[in-house]
């Protein structure tokens, strides 16, 4: 990177006015022969994550204000703001707290105490909140600048601070969350607001809104950021509030985390707090995703309904890891049930479902593929799929690979899986791989070609991203790649290599394509990893968001028309697992 911008310099002709120092700023020294002369007057920097704190600006500045920079120096950005709003929100709880698993208002798996009551992970849940449905969510309390950074030196930077702001609710209702978000002010006049705030919150809102924009409207006005965005953090206990009452909210950081706490009450004296812990191992073995699809009542359900038809005496082997619906086949009345779980922690999570539930006589986890059971002792084997170390929808395609271990006599479910794909307009999403060419005026294009060369060594052409957060216009209706019969054996496959095209038709900019998965469970069950109502072109697209989705980027944006057509090929290779996708734009027009 520094060789990078040395040549950046000196194609931009500022060779001549900046030295560039190939040292953390925390390593550079000053005086004779050194990195700096003498201490500068002026810092400008950028050291910031969305949790503000957690990429080391506290150290950072205070390394320069004892060792780099002048008395009085100017320094930007100037102050820095984080913010708190105390939410009540079940379905931001279902990023965090396992439920337990119903069938019509019955109780099939009950929640171990363990589970229930963790605190959950340290780490931060950065979330782009402005997607996040307004009618989601009811704000407890005014957002709350819960702690102030003086970034000028003049007060000093604590590494460890704990704050308490006592606040009247606006709202009665239990406390579930908090979401965060930070300001800069970036000069010493507090004209220029720099603000990573929620739609409904942001600075910009209230003056748009005047003029008669709805939220919706003005959330693709603001600033989009990926790098910067907010977080919610989850408060250690569930707190009932009123508006009766004043509570004392209270933040804690560190050198690179915040956490928080809410007390239904005034208090004079801070207490201590620990950074949140999980001890029931579930916010360790699997992410906020996964955690809200083991919530998802309209996917349990239709497993349910699905095992229902199937499970009766019935001996299952679950090919899934953290299989809740699976362990509840007992319940639905199957004889008994083999878990495959290779993970140990995602095995530990399963092992007190299992004891919390009594059915340490009806299940029994493997631990190794070493291990599976004979075939004439299974009759079901069943499965989400889930799998732990799949990022790609298509990668829990792993399912059929071990049912392939046994005769494709042996039931199974789900019956077939189909990659569905649609043709896109993302409203923001495909800057993260745009080259930046000229930027303030400094030609980039040297930068531009190192990233590029580095991702076409490095990265997949195609990623996982939560799309319910990134919106996007469809350009084409939803269409197959392929169907895999999961009911035959994939070492009996034979390479795929398919090239179809597909007409646009709704006009757009087109910058990426989007890949799910769908999985049949039976003859009339489907689960989809995909959109959650009817796909319509030139209309924005809804997604679950339950499930990261598959996104290919395109390096070359074009403007298309419903003359235009998507030229696509995919291959799979079973002996190996590769899928390979290729889409093209036929008749182009290249920005």
């Amino acid at each position: 990177m520094a060789k990078c911008a040395i040549k950046i310099i000196q194609e931009n002709g500022f060779e001549d006015k900046i030295k560039l120092v190939h040292e953390r700023s925390t390593k550079m020294t000053v005086g004779k022969d050194c990195d700096m002369a003498k201490r500068a007057n002026i810092l400008v920097t950028e050291v910031f994550d969305t949790e503000l704190i957690g990429e080391g600006a506290i150290s950072t500045f205070r390394h320069a204000h004892e060792y780099l920079l002048e008395e009085n120096s100017i320094i930007i950005p100037h102050t820095a703001t984080i913010w708190a709003q105390v939410v009540e929100s079940p379905k931001v709880c279902s990023w965090n707290t396992v439920h337990p698993v119903k069938n019509r208002n019955k109780c099939l798996l009950n929640i171990p105490h363990s589970v229930k009551f963790c605190s959950g992970a340290a780490a931060v849940h950065d979330i782009q909140l402005t997607q996040f449905p307004h009618d989601a969510f009811k704000p407890l309390l005014p957002p709350q600048p819960i702690f102030r950074f003086d970034l000028t030196g003049k007060s000093p930077l604590l590494y460890d601070e704990k704050k308490c702001l006592h606040v009247r609710p606006i709202a009665n209702g239990t406390a579930h969350a908090i979401f965060m978000w930070w300001d800069l002010i970036m000069d010493i006049d507090n004209q220029v607001l720099l603000s990573c705030a929620p739609v409904w919150e942001h600075p910009d809102t209230k003056a748009l809104q005047d003029k008669g924009l709805s939220l919706e409207a003005i959330a693709d006005m603001i600033p989009w950021r990926d790098h910067w965005m907010q977080a919610i953090y989850y408060l250690p206990i569930e707190t009932p509030v009123t508006t009766n009452n004043e509570v004392s909210l209270i933040g804690y950081h560190d050198e690179y985390s915040l956490w928080f706490q809410l007390i239904n009450e005034t208090i004079n004296e801070i207490p201590d707090c620990e950074r949140p812990i999980c001890h029931c191992n579930v916010h360790v073995a699997y992410c906020r995703t996964r955690i809200g699809q083991l919530n998802d009542h309209a996917r349990n359900e239709r497993y349910i309904r699905a095992l229902e038809k199937k499970v009766t005496g019935k001996v299952c082997l679950c090919l899934s890891d953290g299989c809740l619906v699976g362990l509840a086949a007992i319940k639905l009345g199957a004889k008994k049930i083999f878990i495959l779980e290779t993970n140990f922690l995602s095995r530990k999570c399963i092992e007190s479902f299992v004891h919390t539930n009594g059915l340490t006589e009806s299940v029994e986890i493997i631990d190794s593929t070493d291990n599976l059971p004979p075939e004439d002792s299974i009759n079901l084997i069943l499965g989400e799929p889930h799998f732990i170390t799949s990022i790609l929808p298509w990668e829990n395609l792993y399912f059929w690979y071990l049912a392939s271990k046994y005769s494709p006599l042996v039931q199974r479910m789900p019956i077939a899986a189909t990659i569905v794909g649609v043709i896109v307009e993302f409203k923001n999403l495909h800057k993260i791989r745009a080259p930046l060419g000229i930027c303030e005026g400094f030609d980039l294009s040297i930068f531009d070609r190192l990233i590029q060369v580095s991702s076409d060594k490095s990265d997949s052409p195609v990623e996982a991203q939560p799309l319910w957060e990134y919106p996007s216009k469809a350009l084409s209706v939803p269409f197959v790649l392929k169907k895999f019969d999961l009911t035959q054996n994939v070492t009996e496959q034979e390479t795929i290599s398919i090239s179809e095209t597909v007409p646009i038709l709704s006009s757009g900019m087109c910058n990426g394509v989007a890949l799910w998965i769908d999985w049949q469970l039976d003859s009339e069950i489907s689960v989809s990893s995909g959109p959650t109502a009817e796909v319509k072109p030139g209309e924005r697209i809804s997604w679950d968001p339950f499930t990261r989705q598959g996104v290919i980027l395109f390096r070359d944006i074009t403007d298309v028309t419903e003359e235009s057509i998507i030229s696509w090929s995919f291959s799979f290779v079973p002996q190996h697992g590769n899928i390979k996708f290729d889409f093209r734009v036929l008749s182009e027009n290249v920005k």
